[in-house]
């Protein structure tokens, strides 16, 4: 009867132990991804910083006075507006 007793508190213990040790290890992996937060965000404004000076970029560079501007320049000066007829419409089914 002790011998009964015996084994299922050594069953229980190594249970125990061993939903511990999983318990740890999540426990684990949930304290590296929030040490990579901080490294991620980081990046994150870098990027949305990236983002914000491409945009102006193109934003400048689209700008309808700058490209008035080039097309006055004898490099450009063969570009004509294309007429009604010359310019081919597909419509999208």
């Amino acid at each position: 009867m002790t011998q009964g007793i015996l084994i299922r508190l050594l069953i229980c213990i190594c249970t125990l132990g061993g939903v511990l040790c999983l318990y740890i290890d999540k426990q684990n992996e949930v304290t590296e991804r929030k040490m990579q937060i901080p490294k991620l965000a980081r990046r994150l404004h870098t990027l949305e910083e990236e983002n914000a000076q491409l945009h102006y970029e193109v934003e400048r560079l689209e700008n309808p006075e700058r490209l008035i501007c080039l097309l006055r320049k004898p490099e450009f000066s063969h570009l004509k507006q294309p007429l009604l007829n010359d310019v081919m419409i597909i419509h999208a089914n």
